[in-house]
């Protein structure tokens, strides 16, 4: 009895090896995503600029190094030109035929409206948005480095530190996929920024060229290095 004991947790053991084993540190990130975006749209005019973030985030938003269950999302955020401070505005999205009227709260972390467009409207071709009689229309960038590339980029210029997230079978960590320009008014250049926030709160980020997929820094705490 005590060698058939035995010889089922050594089988055990084996399995447990080939399964831990044969996760790579891509599907610990894969499966670790608190928030990514898949596709970004960009849109100005004389008065305010637009921008349209879609991909799939936290269902319960915690920034707090452990993923959860995701849903879609649509984050659209507007910046005017010039200072407004309303609480909320309201203007029109259209999509292809589509009209519907949304309300954006006023952020001041980063002076811009945003909302949560999910919801009210499919995304589609000719997508723009209608405030006070100004239209901004919206494009899809397509980017060369899209964001597969960018988190293949992420997983072989950080494998070490993504390491040493796991434990055993278990990663201790949530990772977030954004898009970002170089300067909160300065959206000539944009970029694909990768963090990694753990339980502990410690966390790293690397920004990666939507261009030519070329790391152009990697942070970690306090510390910036620059290539």
């Amino acid at each position: 009895m005590f060698k058939k004991v035995l010889v089922s947790l050594a089988l055990f053991l084996v399995v447990f090896g080939v399964t831990a084993c044969g996760k790579t540190i891509d599907s610990y990130v894969l499966n670790n995503m608190a928030e990514i975006t898949k596709e970004y749209y960009f849109g100005e005019n004389d008065t305010m600029v637009a921008t349209l973030s879609v991909g799939e985030r936290e269902e319960d938003y915690l920034v707090n190094g452990q993923a959860t269950e995701l849903v879609d999302y649509s984050l659209l955020v507007i910046k005017f030109k010039e200072e407004n401070i309303a609480k909320a505005i309201v203007f029109e999205v259209k999509s292809g035929e589509v009209t519907v009227d949304v309300e954006a709260e006023y952020n001041s972390f980063n002076n811009s409206y945003m909302v949560d467009i999910v919801d009210d409207i499919t995304i589609g071709e000719d997508f723009s948005i209608v405030y006070d009689e100004q239209t901004v229309t919206l494009e899809k960038q397509n980017f060369a480095i899209d964001y597969e590339n960018a988190l293949q980029i992420v997983c072989e210029n950080l494998k070490d530190k993504l390491e040493e997230q796991k434990s055993y079978n278990h990663f201790n960590a949530e990772c977030y996929l954004r898009v970002m320009s170089e300067k909160d008014d300065d959206f000539s250049d944009l970029y694909w920024c990768f963090t990694c926030l753990n339980y502990e709160g410690e966390s790293f980020s690397v920004i990666i060229s939507t261009v030519d997929g070329s790391v152009l820094a990697i942070s970690d705490g306090e510390e910036k290095t620059t290539a």
